[in-house]
C-alpha cells in the first residue's frame, strides 16, 4: 500500500466506528486462521461479474457473511449485541481486536460481538440451518464439520475463497474505503464505536452432550430378552394366542452365513479423526446406523420444524416406543405428549386389539439380518431392550392413566397373559412383574371413603321447601357450584373425543357419547329450565322482579367462583324470549346494570371469546368451564382434518388433544366449599327436569299468559289514576 493510500486510510479510521461497510469479495485467494472452523466451498465463490457480493448477501454489499452462536452471550453494555446459543447473525465489519460488528436478520440494531462465541458459515449452510429448529442447529453444526472433515479421495482440487475480513489489513482497508458510501445510501444503521471493553472467553463447557453409552456386559445369551423370529402383522379381526418367547442364541447370529465380515466401520474413521468418544455418540444418535432406525419411519410425514403431519398405523405406533436418539435431540417432553395425545385418541382411528397386538409385535422384534458380531451387540443394547422398556412403558401408561381396565377388559387378560412370559432380562422381568401387580390393585380396588366436608359453622336456617327466597343466593350459587363440579370432575378425555365423532363409526369404536359428559351438558338445560320456571310461576309483578333479581344475585357469585357453567345457564334463562318479552317486570329489576355485565360474557360472539378470557385467567384457581364452546371447536377441527387412504392424520389428533387438556385442566383444583341442606333443595328442583324439549311450548304458553296478565294490570292501574284513585 502506498504511503498516501495508507495516510488516507488512517485518515478514515475515525469514521469507522460510526459508518462501516464492510469488504467485498476478493478474487485473489487468502488463506483461514487456524482456529477457524469454517471450510470453503464452490457454492461461497462469486461468479463473474459479481465481485463485491458477499455470500449471504443476496445482492447487499454491506453483510460480510452469517454466523452461528455457540455459546450464550449477555452484556449489560449498550454497544455490544446480545446473543442466546443457536441464533444466526449476519456480520458487517470484523476488528483486530476479536470484536465483530453484527445485527440479527430482520432487525435494525448492530453492536459488536465476540469471535469466539460464533463460527462462520457458508451460504448453503446458513440456509439450511435456517430451516432447522433452533435448538438442534449446532448439533446439525457439528454433524456437518465432523462429515466435512472426514478423509475422501478422487475429488478434484479447488482452491479455496476465503472471507475478505481475513484478508491483509491494507485490503479490508482499502475495500471498506470504496464502500463507505454504499453503506450510507443503503439506510441500514451504523455500528457503534469499537468496544474498549476486554474480549470476553467462551464457557469451557464442550459443546457436545455427554450421552451415557451401554456397554455390554454379558453376552447375547445371557442377556437377551425373549423375542419371536420374526414380526407378524397386527390384526383385529383375529386374536391369535400367545406364543412363548423364544430366547435368541448368541450362536444364532455368529454362526450365521449371512452375517457379513467385521470390517472397519464408520465409528473407527469418527473416533479416528475426533480421538472423542463423545463425538462418536453424538453422530450415532443424530445419524444413527441402518439397523438402528426405525423400521417404518418414511410412513411418518413431518413439516419444516419436525411436527407431525400424518403417518401409517403402525408408524405412528413404533414413534410411540423407539428411543435411540438422545434426550438432547428429541426431548423427553415432547415424546411424553406425544404419548399423551396418543393414548388419548387412538381409539378414533384404531381398536385398542389392534394397538396391543402391534406393541407386542414391536416387543417381539426380530434383529436385522447381516450383522457382524459387534453390530448384534450395539444393537441389541441402543435398539432391543430400550424399545422394549418402553413398550412396557406405554403399557403402564395405558393401565394407570388411560382407563383400560374401564374400557377394554379384555385387553387387560391378554396383557396379563403376555407379561407372565417375560421372564429375561431380570430388568425387563421386574417391570413386568410390576404391571401385573398394578393389575390386581385396579382390578380388586374399592372407591376410597368419600373424604369428610369441613363442618359449617353458619346459622343453619330451616327453609320452607321449595320456598326460593328462603335461601340466600351466595349459598346456592356455592352448592350450585359444589353440584356442577362433581359432574365435571367424572368427564374423561375420551368422552370428549367420542363427542367429538358425533356418533361416527370409526376404526376405533367410538360410536356414542359418553355418560358422564351427557349428564353434565344435561345440567346446563335444566338449570335453565328451573330459573324460567321460578320466574314464570310467580303471579305478582314484584314477586317475578324478586326472583329475576335473585337469579341474577346467584349468577354474580357463580362468576366470582369461576362457576362459568351455572352462570351461562342462569343468563340464557333470563334472556331468553319467554323472559325478556316480561316488559312489566323487568321494570322493577333493579340489578339490570350486574345483568348487563353479565350478558356480555355469555356472548358468543369470537368462538366465546369473552369466556375463554375468563377461563384463562382461572388457571389457578378452582373453575367450572363452560364447555359448549369447546366441544364446538373439537366438531369444528373434524371438519378441517381427514384422514388419507392408509395414514392418519396426527394433526387433527393433536389439536383435539390440546383442547380437551384445556377443557378439563381445572379438574385437578377442587372446591373447599361445605355441603349443606341447599344441595337437596337444588337437586330436587333439577330432577323434575327431563332432557327433553317438551318444557319450550309450555314455557312460551306460560309467557304469553302471564304477558296478557300484566297488560291487563296496567290498564286497570292506569284507569284507576285516570279516576283519582
Amino acid at each position: 500500500m502506498s504511503v498516501a493510500t495508507a495516510s488516507h486510510s488512517q485518515t478514515i479510521r475515525q469514521s469507522l466506528h460510526l459508518s462501516i461497510e464492510p469488504p467485498s469479495y476478493f478474487s485473489s485467494p487468502t488463506q483461514f486462521s487456524p482456529d477457524s472452523p469454517y471450510t470453503s466451498s464452490s457454492s461461497a465463490r462469486p461468479s463473474s461479474g459479481t465481485a463485491g457480493t458477499s455470500p449471504l448477501s443476496s445482492g447487499s454489499d454491506s453483510i460480510i457473511y452469517s454466523v452461528l452462536c455457540m455459546h450464550d452471550f449477555l452484556s449489560d453494555d449498550s454497544t455490544h449485541l446480545s446473543f442466546s446459543r443457536n441464533e444466526i447473525l449476519d456480520i458487517f465489519k470484523q476488528e483486530e481486536s476479536g470484536w465483530w460488528a453484527a445485527m440479527r436478520r430482520g432487525g435494525d440494531t448492530i453492536g459488536w460481538i465476540p469471535q469466539a462465541f460464533v463460527r462462520p458459515l457458508e451460504e448453503e449452510m446458513a440456509e439450511r440451518l435456517l430451516n432447522v429448529r433452533e435448538e438442534l442447529r449446532i448439533y446439525e453444526y457439528e454433524a456437518e464439520q465432523l462429515y466435512i472433515s472426514a478423509p475422501i479421495s478422487q475429488i478434484p482440487y479447488e482452491e479455496p475463497e476465503i472471507f475478505p475480513s481475513l484478508l491483509p489489513q491494507d485490503s479490508m482497508e482499502a475495500s471498506v474505503y470504496q464502500n463507505i458510501s454504499d453503506l450510507r445510501r443503503s439506510g441500514r444503521p451504523y455500528p457503534p464505536p469499537s468496544p474498549a471493553t476486554p474480549m470476553p472467553q467462551p464457557p469451557l463447557s464442550t459443546l457436545l452432550p455427554k450421552f451415557n453409552t451401554n456397554k455390554p456386559t454379558t453376552t447375547p445369551k445371557e442377556q437377551e430378552p425373549s423375542i419371536s423370529p420374526q414380526n407378524r402383522t397386527p390384526s383385529s379381526a383375529t386374536r391369535r394366542p400367545l406364543p412363548p418367547l423364544v430366547t435368541l442364541s448368541e450362536d444364532s447370529v455368529r454362526n450365521d452365513p449371512s452375517v457379513s465380515p467385521d470390517t472397519k466401520r464408520r465409528d473407527q474413521k469418527i473416533k479416528k479423526l475426533t480421538g472423542s468418544d463423545d463425538a462418536l455418540v453424538f453422530v450415532s444418535a443424530v445419524n444413527p446406523p441402518w439397523y438402528l432406525k426405525p423400521r417404518h419411519a418414511n410412513e411418518i410425514h413431518t413439516d419444516a420444524e419436525g411436527k407431525l403431519i400424518f403417518g401409517t398405523r403402525i408408524a405412528l405406533v413404533e414413534r410411540l416406543v423407539w428411543d435411540i436418539i438422545p434426550s438432547a435431540v428429541l426431548r423427553m417432553n415432547t415424546q411424553d405428549n406425544y404419548r399423551r395425545m396418543f393414548l388419548t385418541t387412538f381409539r378414533t382411528f384404531m381398536t385398542p386389539d389392534d394397538l396391543f397386538d402391534m406393541l407386542v409385535d414391536i416387543y417381539r422384534m426380530s434383529y436385522p439380518e447381516i450383522l457382524t458380531e459387534s453390530e448384534f451387540d450395539e444393537w441389541r443394547d441402543r435398539c432391543l431392550q430400550p424399545t422394549q422398556r418402553q413398550v412396557l412403558t406405554v403399557f403402564s401408561m395405558w393401565l394407570e392413566e388411560y382407563r383400560l381396565l374401564e374400557e377394554e377388559p379384555d385387553i387387560s387378560r391378554r396383557l396379563n397373559d403376555f407379561l407372565r412370559l417375560i421372564t429375561s432380562p431380570s430388568p425387563l422381568a421386574a417391570t413386568a412383574q410390576g404391571i401385573i401387580d398394578s393389575i390386581t390393585r385396579l382390578t380388586f380396588e374399592t372407591d376410597p371413603p368419600a373424604a369428610s366436608s369441613p363442618t359449617d359453622r353458619r346459622k343453619k336456617h330451616k327453609p320452607v321447601k321449595n320456598d326460593l327466597h328462603s335461601f340466600q343466593p351466595s349459598d346456592v350459587a356455592e352448592q350450585l357450584t359444589l353440584y356442577e363440579f362433581k359432574l365435571y370432575s367424572k368427564i374423561t378425555p375420551q368422552d370428549c373425543i367420542a363427542q367429538a365423532t358425533h356418533g361416527t363409526k370409526t376404526s376405533g369404536g367410538c360410536t356414542r357419547s359418553r355418560e358422564a359428559l351427557s349428564t353434565f351438558c344435561a345440567t346446563h338445560d335444566k338449570i335453565a329450565a328451573w330459573v324460567t320456571d321460578t320466574v314464570l310461576s310467580s303471579h305478582l309483578v314484584s314477586r317475578r322482579a324478586d326472583t329475576v333479581d335473585f337469579w341474577i344475585k346467584v349468577a354474580e357469585k357463580c362468576r366470582n367462583l369461576n362457576n362459568f357453567a351455572s352462570m351461562s345457564a342462569i343468563i340464557n334463562a333470563l334472556s331468553s324470549t319467554v323472559i325478556h318479552r316480561l316488559d312489566r317486570t323487568w321494570w322493577h329489576v333493579g340489578r339490570k346494570n350486574t345483568f348487563e355485565t353479565l350478558l356480555k360474557c355469555n356472548e358468543p360472539s369470537g368462538g366465546f371469546s369473552a369466556y375463554r378470557q375468563l377461563h384463562l385467567h382461572a388457571t389457578e384457581s378452582p373453575c367450572v368451564p363452560f364447555i359448549g364452546m369447546y366441544l364446538t371447536e373439537l366438531v369444528h377441527i373434524k371438519d378441517s382434518y381427514s384422514d388419507g387412504a392408509g395414514r392418519v392424520s396426527v394433526l387433527q389428533r393433536q389439536r383435539w388433544y390440546d383442547v380437551v387438556m384445556i377443557m378439563l385442566r381445572s379438574q385437578a383444583r377442587p372446591y373447599n366449599i361445605t355441603e349443606n341442606e341447599t344441595m337437596k333443595f337444588i337437586q330436587s328442583n333439577l330432577r323434575g327436569w327431563t332432557t327433553t324439549k317438551d318444557w319450550q311450548a309450555k314455557f312460551w304458553s306460560k309467557s304469553q299468559e302471564v304477558r296478557r296478565l300484566e297488560r291487563d294490570n296496567a290498564d286497570i292501574r292506569k284507569g284507576l289514576e285516570q279516576a283519582g284513585f
